[in-house]
């Protein structure tokens, strides 16, 4: 086992395991993945309409809700779902798109040479779509969230979050957001807009544990001594 990657029972332990990070002083680096499968909803969702349906829908469906603090969209989770987030301590000069640049930046060096070939933008009728997805070949592999907290003397704490698709089965994780979508009034989304490292990348993709190690490794330079970082 991967000394990086650390495997959850289920989702609310690895979301602790990102507030852990979060709450904590200096560079902090969390990459997990859940035994079990699970949604992942903006704490905002719960002031939807139908949010108390699609709670209960997705339970029944065995793929429970649970809440994080960063916004976006659902988001399916579960084996082949690899978690990475990033915490730091940033000053006033430090922007939310340069967060996002820096894990993107952090998964495009983990992946080496297919990295580079990777696309920064929206991706049409996927989950959680935004600006800062990853993709291969038009299909979304990588999205992302921040979330920043005060910490005075504009100063602030940054968490910075990436969901890599590396083999989970898309098929049932998008009918999953899909009953969760429709409870909530939410348009649907298609399995099609994403892929996964296994199919983009067949016997050459890493396992979770290797990409780990990699992303790991990446992580800790980006976070090093850096002006980027402790911006004034």
């Amino acid at each position: 086992m991967s000394a990086a990657l650390t495997m959850v029972r289920d989702v609310p332990a690895g979301l602790a395991l990102e507030a852990q990070a979060f709450g904590g002083t200096g560079p902090q680096v969390r990459l997990w993945m859940a035994e079990a499968p699970a949604l992942v909803c903006p704490a905002a969702f719960r002031r939807k309409p139908g949010f108390d349906a699609a709670a209960r829908n997705a339970g029944s469906r065995g793929w429970p809700l649970h809440l994080r603090p960063t916004g976006g969209g659902a988001v399916p989770q579960g084996p082949g779902v690899l978690n990475l987030a990033l915490a730091f301590a940033a000053g006033p000069g430090f922007s939310i798109e340069a967060g996002y640049r820096l894990i993107t930046d952090v998964i495009r060096n983990a992946l080496g040479p297919f990295g580079l070939c990777l696309t920064t933008g929206a991706t049409p009728r996927s989950f959680c779509d935004g600006a800062w997805n990853l993709s291969a070949r038009g299909r979304k592999l990588v999205g992302t969230a921040q979330r920043i907290r005060p910490t005075g003397g504009g100063r602030r704490r940054v968490l910075v979050h990436a969901l890599l698709l590396t083999d989970c089965d898309l098929g049932p994780a998008a009918l999953a957001v899909n009953g969760a979508h429709a409870d909530l009034g939410l348009p649907p989304v298609s399995a099609d807009a994403h892929t996964t490292l296994a199919h983009v990348l067949g016997p050459d993709a890493p396992e979770p544990t290797q990409l780990a190690d990699s992303l790991s490794a990446r992580a800790a330079d980006a976070l090093g001594p850096s002006p980027a970082i402790i911006a004034a």
